[in-house]
């Protein structure tokens, strides 16, 4: 009887053991993915010098796929000049931040560099291009051949004029949809003044639309 019952006591222990076995086979818990930064939006752009990327400039601060609120983002200029408003910022909900970035005065090369001590990634650099403005000519000038305008797209600054030739043997016109137009000719000139801005098309009414035109005004 006192065999059996020692028996009893060694296999009770014999489980307990492989309980606590089982129970430590886990292990320690598997460390948090590393807090990193990464570039969301506006990189790569280019834009007129001394004037505002159209798109901001944007970096998300996550923690495997979550992202983290919270965490202060630092813009720098580092080349080309300019500006960034803001300077600090502090990641919404979905660890996103953003700033907005008016280039230098020079055309070429623009760089900022955003910076977090809290995370990893950092620092991250976006460049830009700055180009020199091209203002639009205060004069154009059409060929009207037959069958077609040459070219049949000008671009002209507020207050300028279009002069249109006519270079072919057949008769046509030059109208809007709101005149001045020309009359129905075979040779010779037609000069109209553009005062405002915006998209004029136009087209000879023998032909149609596929002798048509615009002339954008900026």
């Amino acid at each position: 009887m006192r065999t059996f019952r020692s028996m009893k006591y060694v296999g009770m222990l014999s489980m307990a053991g492989l309980v606590a076995a089982c129970g430590d086979s886990t292990g320690p818990d598997p460390e948090p993915p590393a807090a990193t930064l990464s570039v969301v939006s506006g990189a790569g752009q280019s834009a007129v010098t001394g004037t505002a990327l159209p798109t901001p400039l944007t970096v998300r601060a996550s923690q495997g796929s979550a992202g983290m609120a919270g965490v202060a983002i630092s813009w720098a200029v580092t080349a080309g000049g300019g500006s960034v408003n803001p300077t600090t910022s502090t990641t919404d909900g979905n660890g996103s931040a953003s700033t907005t970035w008016t280039l230098g005065p020079n055309a070429g090369a623009n760089t900022v560099e955003v910076s977090s001590t809290s995370v990893t990634g950092a620092p991250l650099s976006f460049t830009a291009t700055g180009t020199v403005f091209v203002p639009p000519p205060s004069q154009a000038a059409v060929s009207v051949q037959d069958n077609s305008f040459s070219p049949a797209t000008r671009t002209l600054a507020v207050g300028g004029d279009v002069t249109w030739t006519w270079a072919g043997s057949n008769t046509h016109n030059v109208t809007f949809s709101a005149g001045p137009n020309s009359v129905s000719q075979a040779a010779g000139t037609f000069v109209r003044n553009f005062p405002t801005a915006g998209s004029f098309g136009y087209l000879c009414t023998i032909h149609g639309a596929s002798m048509s035109g615009t002339i954008t005004v900026s």
